[in-house]
């Protein structure tokens, strides 16, 4: 549904900010305790722990500080440590064991019936089912497709009544949530194998285990343009952009919760931005605290159409040949010029400060799964299996999506994620940022938030 008005947005941009604050965060003081019950579970399988290729310390070490830090019951990253139970379900599972995919099919046959669940936010995963119970004869893989706004309230209200179904989750991190509420609380636990992720970049791994990375990007219609019509982000702002431009509704995605909190992280880069786009330093208004929230002010007051899903902001700046919108929205949209024939481009190389914000899809066993070794199989399976190329990553090595393995063969027509200018999402530092205390005639209020605690709303 296409929406007009300052109204909206001021609202939307109120609550984004707020919700971003996580509720439940407390205080804040290192980023690298993130998944501190899965370390403490390392921990109790002193046998098991071998060296981390550029760690600069074992496993074993490491897992030996975050137990420390688990048994004081606090973590850096505001959640509550996972207990001694959830903690020795990880190591009885063989979590932080490294056994091949033969292995684990013989036992998953065996020992649980051939059955695996996944909770998955992509639809692809249709695909990996059918291609996962060809490859593995036996094996039945249930997949629930769930909605990202709506996969932690339903793992939440799950887990906390007793109910034991997901075997596996597929899901973004956008907020701090999952690593706050879940990781933190043992309600979720990373696998992450040396054999699979040997190669992959370490501080990928510090808090989850990511199956892909996508992006967001500005898209235009190669009917109207012929190259992209902006090339910086204060573009949008001005006057000829009036009303030409299309955002989905904050409320309705974190995906923008994270872009704009993430922004505030990168204010400096926006202030200098915006000097590259209008030619001189920005003057911020008292109700300004920085150039991000002064761009996200002034967005606001340059009338955007706001669309209630992704798949109409793109469909409005793709479908035919006449559309004089841009549009910002997933990179996995591209998938759709074939799909659906849009016309859409985009050229994010181009774009000042940065070409968008990338965000992390992960994978993790659900604490207590009914078919844990049937987890770990699926979970390699999705990473490539033993080469990286298997059928598992095929559906989700598609142009604007990038594995994490360096092994997998990258999609056609891909840019290579390092040649991009990315905004990383840091869950912790969103804790930080500043937060909207209100709206008063449209006009949006300011409080940043103490230094040393994140994750409070006002």
């Amino acid at each position: 549904m296409r929406r007009r008005g300052k109204r909206l947005l001021a609202l939307a941009l109120a609550g984004v900010m707020a919700a971003s604050a996580l509720t439940g965060c407390e205080k804040i003081e290192d980023t690298k305790a993130a998944s501190g019950n899965t370390t403490a579970a390392k921990a109790a399988d002193e046998g098991k722990a071998g060296e981390q290729p550029g760690s600069g310390e074992t496993q074993k070490e490491a897992a030996g500080d975050k137990a420390g830090e688990n048994a004081a019951g606090e973590n850096a990253a505001g959640g509550n440590a996972a207990s001694a139970p959830e903690e020795q379900w990880a190591v009885d599972a063989g979590l932080y064991e490294d056994e091949s995919s033969d292995e684990l099919y013989k036992k998953a046959l065996d020992e649980e019936g051939g059955k695996v669940v996944i909770y998955s936010i992509s639809s692809r995963m249709a695909k990996v089912k059918a291609s996962f119970e060809e490859d593995y004869p036996g094996m039945t893989l249930e997949v629930y497709d769930i909605n990202a706004n709506d996969m932690s309230t339903k793992l939440s209200t799950e887990y906390n009544s007793g109910i034991r179904t997901a075997d596996v989750i597929h899901s973004k991190e956008q907020t701090g949530d999952y690593m706050i509420n879940f990781f933190n609380k043992g309600i979720l636990h990373n696998y992450q194998p040396e054999s699979i992720y040997k190669n992959v970049n370490q501080e990928y791994l510090k808090d989850m285990t990511p199956l892909y990375f996508e992006t967001d990007w500005w898209f235009y219609n190669t009917g109207i343009y012929t190259e992209t019509p902006i090339t910086n982000w204060w573009d949008v702002t001005k006057p000829e952009w009036k009303g030409s431009f299309v955002l989905q509704n904050p409320i309705g995605t974190v995906s923008y919760m994270a872009l704009f909190t993430t922004m505030v992280e990168h204010a400096d880069e926006m202030a200098e931005a915006y000097k590259a786009c209008y030619g001189e330093d920005i003057v911020l208004a008292d109700d300004e605290p920085t150039a991000a929230h002064a761009w996200m002010k002034r967005v606001l007051e340059n009338d955007p159409v706001i669309f209630d899903s992704n798949n109409e902001v793109i469909q409005s700046v793709g479908e035919g040949k006449e559309s004089k919108l841009i549009g910002y929205t997933p990179s996995s949209k591209y998938r759709e010029r074939a799909d659906k024939g849009w016309n859409i481009e985009s050229e994010p190389l181009k774009m000042e400060p940065v070409s968008g914000v990338a965000f992390m899809n992960f994978v993790a066993v659900v604490n207590e799964a009914p078919h844990p070794n049937g987890a770990k199989l699926l979970i390699r399976y999705l990473l490539g299996g033993e080469d990286g190329n298997g059928n598992g990553i095929k559906p989700f090595n598609t142009i604007g999506g990038w594995p994490v393995r360096p092994e997998t063969t990258p999609a056609e027509g891909n840019i290579p994620l390092e040649d991009m200018k990315l905004w990383m999402i840091s869950s912790i530092k969103i804790c930080r940022m500043y937060t909207i205390t209100g709206t008063s005639s449209g006009n949006m209020q300011w409080r940043k938030g103490e230094e040393s605690f994140g994750c409070r709303t006002y």
